[in-house]
């Protein structure tokens, strides 16, 4: 399955500025973005290491999603397993319900590939 392609287009359907397929240390196992390499694939490890965070506070409970709004952009975090995760970066607030849509049905596809 090419994942880079999933990748590319989620981030063209929803006005992206990028998305990651990471795994559990926050490595970038194939990624797409129209920002630098670099940055978005240190956005991506730190959502692993919030994720850490959020399951050791709530004692390992299963985070399904998290989302943070910041003044100028938005990120989706959607876990595809317990070893891989999908990242989206994009600055179009009012479009967050529908990014999620869209990742959503990647994280899905992703899902299936991976098992």
């Amino acid at each position: 399955m090419p994942f880079e392609r999933l990748l590319k287009e989620l981030v063209e359907k929803v006005d992206a500025k990028g998305a990651i397929l990471l795994d559990w240390e926050g490595e970038s196992v194939v990624h797409y973005g129209k920002i630098d390499e670099y940055d978005l694939k240190v956005m991506g490890a730190y959502q692993v290491i919030i994720l850490n965070h959020f399951k050791n506070a709530r004692n390992k409970d299963e985070v399904k999603f998290f989302q943070m709004k910041f003044s100028d952009s938005v990120i989706q975090f959607l876990p595809v397993n317990n070893d891989y995760y999908v990242f989206l970066y994009f600055q179009n607030k009012e479009s967050a319900p529908r990014a999620l849509h869209n990742l959503q049905q990647v994280v899905d596809i992703f899902a299936r590939e991976i098992a």
